[in-house]
């Protein structure tokens, strides 16, 4: 199953056996489940980096927590949350979670369990929270109508040098705010690039808005005839899919924009339209190859199409409502008996008042070589060990060589000098004998 390029994970409201569930899209076969964590709350399943996957229970204020190769729940830590959460999102690296509780967004880090702020700029129940894709801006929708675009920077950061109260906390203001639907809003979509990219939200109020981040303008408003629940977009972001409360789906092209901001869609001539569910429409998905869409629906199936032909290749039926369903790529740490998380999880803080002199140091242990210095390896040691003993050798040969040629040097004068003052002793002997001769000679 390792081969998989991606896998399907969902939840149902009516399943005693598990909370979530891992399947193969290509043969519906059940790849993985997770246990022991009641009914998961409607849009709040996800991941935690490659090593864990969350969710909120329904009826309780817990966040549940399942290693990826273990069927049972995080065992030491219990993650309970200030309130029911309406809304969950992780980072894709797992660092931050932002939950929706009532009218409020908490935001926790994941490897202390730090609370970090409160923001309280809503009205209504927050209905959906979802990262850009490189984690630093969050986008919260809910029951008010209002969208609006966060910094996850600006709203972590706080003036004051000791730890924020419960008073100071929320008063942040967003990069964006969105007013325009009149009802609750029930999805939304961002793009791959973030804040370079476009945010797709859709309402009660039977409308679909397409906005640029970056500039915060609306780029398309298109007005359905029926209340929306559900949106994605293909891989290339050039359809936008959106499910109703018919169990409808609608296909519109964004290829050839109309005229005017404003269209009022005829959903019969100028949408292709995907016919299988007879319920509200909750989810939507994209596979990663853009050729098959998911949708999962309050009629108890998800059901797999072939976008195309916009005909149904298989369904999986559940034993409740679907309330999460999502395609992912496929986790090798599924298939592991064992294997070592690289994120630290926590239990996480409730309150943001603390004592500013009770600062708590954390010791954070990351399984990662941080690659600073070179590594090296038992070859490179071994390598540069005899290169330090050849050239050793050669300074020891040289040195050797040196004290060669002073000695002989010192050998040729030595028989130089030996050879002149023989000759010249041979030279005086003889003189001192040719003159005793002739002393003898003249006596």
């Amino acid at each position: 199953m390792s081969t998989l390029l991606e896998v399907l994970v969902t939840c149902d409201s009516n399943n005693p056996l598990w909370t979530t569930c891992v399947w193969d899209p290509h043969t519906g076969t059940n790849l993985m489940t997770y246990k022991g964590g009641g009914t998961a709350e409607i849009r709040t399943l996800s991941l935690i980096g490659n090593d864990y996957i969350a969710a909120v229970e329904r009826t309780k204020p817990i966040l549940h927590v399942w290693p990826l190769n273990s069927q049972q729940t995080v065992q030491g830590i219990r993650f309970i949350l200030p309130g029911k959460a309406s809304a969950l999102a992780i980072t894709r690296d797992g660092s931050f979670i932002a939950a929706g509780i009532d009218e409020k967004i908490y935001l926790w880090q994941t490897s202390s369990g730090n609370l970090l702020t409160i923001i309280n700029r809503h009205y209504q129940k927050v209905i959906v929270i979802k990262f850009t894709a490189d984690g630093r801006h969050f986008v919260s929708a809910a029951e008010d109508g209002m969208v609006m675009v966060w910094s996850l920077v600006t709203v972590t950061a706080h003036p004051e040098v000791e730890h924020a109260s419960q008073t100071v906390a929320g008063q942040h203001d967003p990069v964006h705010i969105y007013s325009d639907h009149s009802l609750p809003v029930s999805d939304l979509y961002i793009s791959k690039t973030g804040m370079h990219g476009r945010l797709t939200t859709v309402s009660c109020d039977r409308s679909c808005k397409i906005y640029d981040l970056a500039t915060g303008e609306m780029l398309l408003n298109l007005v359905f005839d029926v209340p929306l629940t559900a949106i994605t977009m293909d891989v290339l972001e050039l359809s936008v899919f959106i499910g109703t409360t018919e169990g409808k789906i609608y296909q519109y092209s964004l290829t050839n924009p109309p005229r005017s901001r404003d269209v009022l869609i005829n959903t019969e001539n100028s949408c292709s339209t995907f016919h299988g569910h007879t319920k509200i429409v909750n989810c939507l998905s994209v596979s990663l190859d853009g050729e098959t869409l998911m949708s999962g629906s309050n009629d108890e199936q998800v059901i797999l199409w072939h976008i195309p032909s916009m005909q149904p290749i298989r369904t999986i039926r559940h034993k409740g409502p679907i309330t999460n369903a999502v395609f992912t790529v496929n986790l090798p740490a599924i298939y592991k008996q064992e294997f070592t998380p690289n994120i630290i999880l926590h239990s996480l803080e409730r309150t943001l008042e603390k004592d500013a002199d009770d600062v708590i140091e954390i010791e954070v242990l990351v399984n990662k070589k941080i690659s600073f210095w070179p590594e090296i390896h038992e070859s490179d040691i071994q390598s540069s060990h005899s290169k330090e003993i050849e050239k050793e050798s050669k300074q020891k040969e040289l040195i050797l060589k040196e004290e060669l040629n002073k000695l002989k040097k010192i050998n040729a004068s030595l028989y130089a000098l030996s050879i002149e003052n023989t000759l010249n002793s041979i030279q005086t002997y003889n003189v001192t004998n040719s003159n005793n001769k002739k002393k003898r000679k003249s006596h």
